[in-house]
């Protein structure tokens, strides 16, 4: 062989590339029958259908529907002794049936471009028989699915479309004979192929890979079967003598990352499952080293609903290992946007299904294409009973990639969790070379261990591991200057992982991820209805627990059980961020409905069993109070505004006339200004409805910077590079337009208790927004109510406020707790949360004052140098051309407050501006009261009250909110009997003392703190 190493490598390319071009020695094609509906049907029905005669080449559509071929087949008596396969391509994902309605074998046509362009890209054969008899006979049923294995959206937006030339199209429906001996001759040379062209020049496997190669092609005559066998000798030779000592090893695993809903709905993600999981299956039986994780709980239950049969051979793989259920969650959620509380009920709700069904809980969890991770996970994860954690979706971060690969994550209260980057910076490996060095080579820790991970297989869409990538791996597995790869469960390798780790290096906080900051915002009715959902579910537990403790009312589990799954459904990482189709988006508006219906149920029923006078027209009210504080404040009811006050997580009951304010708000016009005070705070606004000065009055503070004015609405441009639903690109910031009032407004309510001042503002070309600028008495938050009709395109609507306040930092609400993020733009990973994320708080503070920006459903914040804004309305085109178009009521507020935003009662204030007290009529006296829990100490809030999930007691969750350490009680009118400290998961661990007060406990910075209480409802 001539140094030509770069013609040689080629030749060996071309020589593998003519054995594909055909596996099938002999074909007959089959005369299939078809029936074609728009439901997904189940099996039974489906077979029922009026079926028509069909043949390749017919296209079917449209998009989204379905299509049912009978297939009857006979295999030759000349074909004995041979493997035999059905042949069936539709250019769409498909799954085979038995006759008797058992799934097979899922197939899948790729309309996608893949990493190489190869064979891997569809699987289109199922296996009839490994050795053919002569005469056999089958009847098979094919489902075919008019979508691609990534769905629609992304460049196609209208979706009344569909090519029937790209997808639908019956290119193939045969039974043909496979020749394996050519399978396995093709994958011989074309892994000596990729070897040379994908290692680096220097590297002395690709020369020898080449070496052999050409010894190969120089040996073969592609017509003469003889000289096979010497040229695999020579290929099983390379492989044989170039195994390796012990090198970096890599923990491969087949996976099967199945979005929950993105280009396609909820519907096609559950026959996604099917045919994904079903194949899995088909390989492990021809691989036997096959090991295949699947991560989401709620897949596994629609395959136990929808395909019984499935399940149970599930079932079995698992107990022999081949299928491992791992993650512990419900599904993998995003960890920016829900509450606290949700990602809780993800793992809760997730590791008792594994429990239950498996026999184990999990001990990693595993998330790898979520966008960013709240730092109150580590403490979270820890809770219910997961050691470890897997993602790699921060090596797509703009500006600055992660440092570490294998590390100890820390989160708000120092919990740390160990934590493992796949370093080939993939969840999809398609088990190429390259990418099986880059896992060795891109690892960033090789100093402190020797393990890395691999996931492989085609996923987002599905699909999996298919042979052609075990065959790859069974021939790198140990060569010579390659890492060690073996196929290994996820326990093994976190194991392995743990014990060989050593002096891991330390992040503290957030693992923020410097891309698709839109997630924050986009598909606002979809996050307004998840946070009216997380405090729905609050409520209702809250009130169904004290109705069954109180009133022996039956506990509602099972609605409360379904309101949760669907939420947390609905928390899935490309639902709530807002980057999936517009029909996603149709099924959980309908989701968030029937959450709804089943949370005003249970807080129906359980408010019947506590107040059963309330159905009665009495004079009275009681006022409900869900929150651990005592409560007074103004209520905007129909009949007017009214003050009402009521304990913390109790009732009282008043006169329906309400309280009179200690001092009343007035309202008047001073000049061109409107001026609004109510001895609290007072407001200047001006005729655009921009606030040009805000005053904390007692500490005589004013808010606004000189020269400038709050409540700005800004209108920017919005046009990401890439990834419209996902992404606000930092140019934004250097292009924007305000929009004024169109008209000076006007007053629409004047009363000692409340004024409101009503203004409209035209936004942008088509847009309009009506805004209300409320002020309460007793109250120091500044409220504005809007109305808004959307109907931008590309457009990124924000306020901003212009604070007289100096800090380098600005802090943030997440889940239990907050973090701080600096204002200024120093260094790149500054200047890249340019976007963050918060939930119902944002705070700009010096040590003795500070202003807080409240909302009521939005999550995207920033604040640079003394700007505070929240992003508003987003209208990205893909992947939902009508994303955000319509409709919108939201709230935000202003509130100044004395000291930072833990002594200035922040947390509480925002969470009464999204939950304000309830009221029902009553005939009880006035002054009746009862306060079933409150705490001793400010920064420590109960979060949760349900019951326990299998026992009697109650739950009572509570975290420490200010980030100090704390010694205070938890207290109740009712007799607290016996108290337990237990894990998220419900665990006990240990007991807790009760005194006549309370039961004391101790809480370090932002701890989440879990407690089973056995109570009596009677005074102490």
């Amino acid at each position: 062989m001539l140094k030509h190493l770069s013609i040689t490598s080629a030749r060996i390319k071309n020589l593998a590339d003519s054995l594909q071009l055909s596996f099938y020695s002999e074909e007959q094609s089959l005369s299939p029958k078809v029936f074609s509906t728009s439901e997904r049907l189940p099996f039974a029905k489906a077979i029922k259908g009026r079926f028509r005669k069909t043949a390749e080449g017919e296209s079917f559509g449209p998009r989204w529907s379905s299509h049912w071929f009978r297939i009857d087949l006979t295999v030759p008596n000349s074909w004995r002794g041979r493997e035999v396969h059905l042949r069936f391509h539709s250019s769409s994902e498909a799954l085979i049936w038995s006759e008797d309605g058992k799934p097979l074998q899922g197939l899948v046509a790729a309309n996608w471009a893949g990493p190489t362009g190869g064979p891997e890209e569809i699987r289109s054969h199922h296996v009839i028989t490994r050795k053919a008899k002569g005469g056999e006979t089958a009847v098979f049923y094919v489902e075919a699915a008019i979508t691609g294995l990534m769905g629609f959206g992304m460049t196609d937006t209208a979706p009344e479309k569909t090519d029937p030339g790209f997808v639908g199209q019956l290119k193939l429906c045969r039974i043909a004979c496979f020749d394996r001996e050519k399978w396995d001759l093709y994958h011989d040379l074309r892994t000596l192929g990729e070897l040379s062209r994908q290692l680096p020049d220097s590297h002395h496997l690709r020369m020898r890979a080449i070496t052999a190669g050409n010894a190969m092609a120089n040996v073969l005559e592609m017509d003469d079967r003889q000289t096979w066998p010497q040229a695999r000798a020579i290929a099983a030779d390379f492989f044989t003598k170039n195994q390796g000592a012990r090198r970096f090893q890599v923990s491969a695993i087949g996976h099967a990352h199945i979005d929950t809903a993105w280009l396609w709905t909820i519907a096609e993600t559950i026959r996604k499952c099917a045919r994904s999981f079903v194949s899995q299956l088909r390989i492990a039986e021809q691989y036997p080293e096959h090991k295949f994780a699947c991560s989401q709980a709620q897949q596994l239950a629609w395959v136990k609903h929808h395909y019984p049969s499935l399940f149970a051979e599930i079932g079995k793989a698992a107990k022999a290992g081949s299928f491992i259920p791992c993650g512990g969650a419900w599904i993998e959620p995003d960890c920016n946007l829900p509450s606290g509380e949700s990602l809780i009920r993800q793992f809760l709700l997730g590791q008792r299904f594994y429990e239950r069904e498996f026999g184990h809980r999990c001990r990693e969890f595993w998330n790898p294409d979520v966008f960013g991770y709240s730092a109150a996970m580590p403490q979270i994860l820890k809770g219910v009973g997961i050691d470890f954690f897997l993602t790699q979706k921060l090596s797509w971060s703009q500006f600055n990639r992660p440092v570490s690969t294998t590390f100890m994550w820390e989160g708000l209260d120092g919990t740390a969790i160990l934590t493992h980057f796949p370093p080939a910076d993939t969840y999809n490996g398609t088990c190429e070379p390259a990418e099986l060095l880059r896992a060795m080579d891109n690892h960033k820790d090789l100093e402190r261990s020797n393990e890395g991970i691999y996931l492989f297989g085609f996923g987002d869409g599905g699909g999996g591991p298919t042979s052609e990538m075990l065959e790859k791996l069974r021939r790198c597995a140990s060569l010579d200057g390659m890492p060690q790869v073996a196929i290994r469960g996820v326990s093994e390798f976190f194991e392995r992982l743990e014990k060989d780790t050593q002096d891991p290096l330390r992040w503290v906080g957030e693992l923020y991820l410097e891309l698709h900051r839109g997630t924050y915002t986009t598909q606002a009715a979809n996050k307004r209805d998840n946070r009216r959902s997380e405090e729905a579910l609050h409520d209702a537990e809250f009130l169904a627990a004290l109705a069954y403790l109180a009133m022996g009312h039956a506990y509602p589990h099972e609605k409360i059980t379904k309101a949760w799954e669907l939420t947390c459904l609905n928390q899935f990482h490309d639902i709530i961020p807002g980057s999936s189709i517009h029909e996603v988006y149709q099924d959980s508006a309908r989701d968030y409905a029937e959450i709804f219906s089943l949370t005003q149920s249970v807080r129906d029923e359980a408010s019947s069993a506590l107040y059963p006078k309330s159905k009665a027209k009495g004079k009275n009210i009681t006022a409900l109070n869900t929150l651990s504080w005592d409560r007074r404040e103004v209520l905007d009811l129909a009949g007017g505004p009214r003050i009402f006050t009521a304990p913390a997580m109790g009732h009282e009951v008043q006169a329906a006339s309400g309280a009179q304010p200690h001092i009343p708000v007035s309202v008047a016009r001073s000049g061109k200004l409107w001026v609004l005070e109510n001895g609290i705070i007072r407001a200047k606004i001006d005729a655009a409805g921009e606030l040009v000065s805000f005053v904390d009055l007692a500490s005589d503070r004013e808010c606004i910077a000189a020269s400038t004015t709050g409540n700005r609405l800004v209108l920017h441009d919005d046009l990401p590079l890439d990834w419209e639903a996902w992404d606000i690109e930092i140019y934004h910031l250097e292009k924007a337009e305000s929009c004024v009032a169109a008209e000076p407004g006007s007053i629409i309510l004047d009363d000692p208790r409340m004024a409101k001042i009503q203004f409209t503002r035209k936004v942008g070309k088509k847009s309009t927004l009506v805004q209300t600028i409320i002020m309460r008495a007793e109250s120091n938050v500044l409220e504005f109510s809007n109305q808004c009709d959307w109907q931008e395109s590309r457009k990124l609507l924000k306020v901003e406020f212009p604070l007289d306040v100096r800090s380098e930092f600005a802090t943030y609400e997440v889940q239990f707790g907050h973090v701080r993020r600096p204002t200024h733009f120093n260094t790149s990973w500054d200047w890249a949360r340019f976007e963050v994320c918060g939930h119902r708080w944002a705070d700009l503070s010096e040590p003795d004052f500070g202003v807080a920006l409240i909302n009521d459903s939005k999550y995207g914040y920033s604040c640079h140098s003394h700007v505070l804004k929240l992003s508003l309305l987003r209208s990205p085109t893909a992947p939902d051309p009508y994303a955000d178009r319509g409709q919108h009521h939201f709230r935000y507020g202003l509130m100044p407050h004395q000291g930072g935003p833990q002594a200035g009662g922040v947390v509480r204030a925002a969470a009464q501006f999204n939950q304000p007290l309830q009221c029902l009529p009553s005939s009880q006296p006035c002054d009746e009261s009862i306060s079933y829990f409150r705490v001793s100490h400010p920064a420590v809030i109960v979060d949760t009250v349900k019951k326990a999930e299998d026992s009697e007691h109650l739950i009572v969750r509570l975290y420490e909110s200010h980030g100090t350490r704390v010694k205070a009680e938890l207290q109740s009118d009712w007799k607290i009997l016996t108290a337990h400290v237990t894990n998220m998961l419900e665990d006990l661990q240990q007991p807790l003392e009760i005194t006549d007060h309370g039961i004391p406990i101790s809480m370090r910075p932002f701890e989440i703190l879990t407690l089973r209480l056995k109570m009596r409802p009677t005074a102490k």
